[in-house]
Formats: C-alpha cells, structure tokens, sequence
C-alpha cells in the first residue's frame, strides 16, 4: 500500500476538489462561501486540507484492517503522519485564535459569550452524530436492549463529553467514527484552561495565583481526561498556535513568511515532517510545524493551494468532513466492503470505495454544515450579543482600531 499513498492521496484531494466546487455551482451553497478577506484568510483553506488528510490517514486504518483484522496506526509513515500532521495543525489553529483574542483584549474578553459561541459550535452537529451512532448500535444488536438502562443513560452521557465507552454491549463503539472525539477533549480542555492561561501570562498575577493557576491547570486535565489521562505531547500543539501570535506582530517577520521564501520553507517543512519523521508529537516535529503554521497564518497561501475555492469551502465545512468521515468509512469499508465479495489484498476495488466515499463525505459534509453547523453559529452569536457587553477600555479600543 505503501507505493499507493501519493495516488490515494492525490485522488482523494481532486475528487474532494472537484465535488465541491460542483457543491459551489448550487447557489443556495455558494452565497455561504465567505470571501478571501479577514486577518487569517489563509487558515480557511488549511482546514480544508487538514480535515481530508485525517479522511486519508483513517482510510489507510481501514485498508491493513482488512488484512489483519485489527485496527491500528498504519506501517506507512506517510499515511500515518498525515493524520497527526492534521490534527496537530487543527490544535495550533485553536490556540491561536483563541489566545490572539484574549491577548487583544485581555481583561475586556467576554468569557459568557465565550462559552455559548464554543458550545453552539461543537454541539449542533456533534449531537445529531451521536444519534446516529445510537441508531447504528441498536441496528447491530437487533434492536434489543442488551445493558440496563442506567448504564445506557451513563454511557450516553459520557459520549456527550465525547468520551467513547461502548454503548449496549457494542464492542468498540468509537470505532464507528474512528475515534475522532478525543480531539474534541483536548480541544475542550483548551477552552476550559483558557481563563487560567490567562491569569499566568497576561494578566501578571501574584506567585501564588501562579501557583495556583498552575494546580487548576493540572486538576483541570485530570477532570477532562476523566477516562483516560491528557497527554502533555498534545497539549504542546497548542503552543506552537500561541507562539504564532507573536510572530505575526512582528512586520519584519510578516514579511519575510509572505515572501516565496518563506513558501519554499513551509512547503519543506510539511515534507519533511510527513515523509521523514516518525512521530508528529514529539518537540521537533512539532517545532517544524510551528514554523510553517507562522507562516501560513501571516497570510501565505502556499502558491495558491489555499486560496482555492474549493479548498475554502472544504475549510467551511471541516468540522463536519472531521466529524463525520470516520462514520462514512464504516459504513462502507468496514460494513459493506466486506460483503462485497472482493479479494482482500487486491488495492484497486478498495481505492474505488474510497473514491466514492469521499464524494459521499464532501456532499454529506455540505449537508450538515447548512443544516447542522450554520444554524447553530448563527445562534451563537445571537446568544452571546444578548450577553452583557464588556466595557472596552480606552487601551483595548486604542489596540483593536490597530
């Protein structure tokens, strides 16, 4: 499989292409696509791309299980970097958006309106999947009811924290959608810790509201992680996000990350990682990926690839390519594809499955983005300007008309 990686990888990003700008010719989804315009236009195509690099790296997962039956990182070190590479740029696009505002606008941050725009953000899409997979989990056991309804209702609201226990007796629940919500907790452990970060680095406290940030920090994770442990390896993503910020106010900088130089060593860079590397999350990876993020962020769109309005729209819609191709896969790889009667070893009748499964995804994507995704950060929005609105300091106004 290892010769094919460039050809899955190449067919899965131009039939994604493709599909949505057929998605974009329908004018009801076009007027959704937002304008190459903002501070970070450059962020929304990297989206795009990340979230269908996780869709490659899952495939990957799908293919060796059909030949081993077990389910586990994929032996090809490009396969099973891009996965990581996504998710570990996902988490550097979360701090620093997050921690640009806040430094910005420091003690005038609007934490309530932080905290419904965050939860109408997740949860709109993330619930309706969750019916889904309760559908799926009873279809599997014939309808019946196989654990008392205690233990359902707890397992249920465990999954709402996005933990994945098995749900009726279903073994490996959280392979019905690759497992994808652990991302979601370390993604809520950031927003929940984002007020303490702040007391720590922004708002100069005494040592012992240091100290005492820092125990919050460490009690926080353990909260979070309830199940399972948060791990520090992770958690480094987000730095390289927060260290983006301070990059991009520097104009020498900015300038230099714009420059077709700064294109070659980004480009470099993600090579290096996805095809020399063997680990993302560790300090040096990680530092490299830092490095091209700060200069994606400056407003590098890496000769065009992520100005394209294809690779825009599938930024739109990365929450829900993310959240839902793991549910796509195993309905088809591991649900159908066997029933089909194909050889196991044999690549091209599983890359034909793939293919199709990526148009199903972008489409289903679209979908539940207008239906799901919109709405619900519409309603965000609405909700957080009936907040009590901050008062903005003479400094605060003075930094945001910069």
């Amino acid at each position: 499989m290892a010769y094919l990686a460039p050809l899955l990888s190449a067919l899965t990003y131009v039939l994604a292409f493709l599909t949505a700008g057929l998605v974009l010719r329908l004018p009801l989804v076009a007027k959704h696509l937002a304008p190459v315009a903002g501070r970070w236009a450059s962020l929304d195509g990297l989206r795009g791309y990340l979230a269908l690099g996780v869709f490659i790296h899952h495939a990957a997962i799908a293919w060796h299980y059909q030949q081993t039956g077990q389910i586990g990182m994929p032996p090809e070190r490009f396969f099973a970097q891009i996965g990581q590479v996504g998710v570990a740029l996902f988490f550097m696009i979360t701090g620093f958006l997050f921690w640009d505002r806040l430094s910005r606008q420091r003690r005038d941050f609007d934490w309530r309106a932080f905290a419904i725009s965050r939860a109408l953000r997740l949860y709109p899409l993330y619930l309706p999947l969750l019916a889904a997979v309760l559908v799926t989990v009873f279809y599997l056991q014939h309808w019946q009811l196989r654990s008392e309804p205690l233990q359902l209702l707890k397992q249920i609201a465990q999954w709402l924290l996005f933990h994945r226990p098995d749900i009726n007796l279903v073994s490996g629940t959280g392979n019905l959608i690759s497992n994808v919500t652990w991302t979601l907790i370390y993604e809520a452990y950031f927003y929940l810790a984002l007020p303490l970060l702040g007391l720590i680095l922004l708002y100069r406290g005494t040592l012992w509201t240091t100290l005492g940030c820092i125990f919050g920090l460490y009690l926080l994770a353990q909260v979070v992680g309830l199940e399972h442990a948060l791990k520090k390896k992770y958690l480094l993503s987000f730095l390289g996000g927060i260290a983006a910020v301070y990059w991009v106010r520097q104009p020498a900088l900015l300038a230099w990350s714009r420059s077709r130089a700064g294109t070659w060593v980004a480009l470099a860079l993600l090579l290096v990682v996805l095809t020399l590397l063997s680990k993302t999350f560790a300090v040096f990876p990680l530092l490299l990926l830092s490095l091209a993020f700060c200069i994606v962020v400056s407003g590098n769109d890496l000769l065009g690839a992520l100005s394209l309005r294809s690779a825009r729209w599938m930024g739109e819609v990365s929450y829900s390519t993310y959240l839902l191709h793991g549910f796509v896969l195993w309905w088809l790889v591991y649900r159908l594809y066997p029933q089909w009667g194909f050889a196991v070893d044999a690549p091209w009748p599983f890359i034909g499955v793939i293919a199709m499964g990526c148009v199903i995804l972008v489409v289903l994507s679209s979908a539940t983005y207008l239906l799901f995704e919109k709405p619900g950060i519409a309603l965000g929005k609405r909700w957080a300007k009936r907040s009590p609105a901050p008062k903005v300091s003479a400094a605060a106004a003075s930094s945001e008309g910069r």
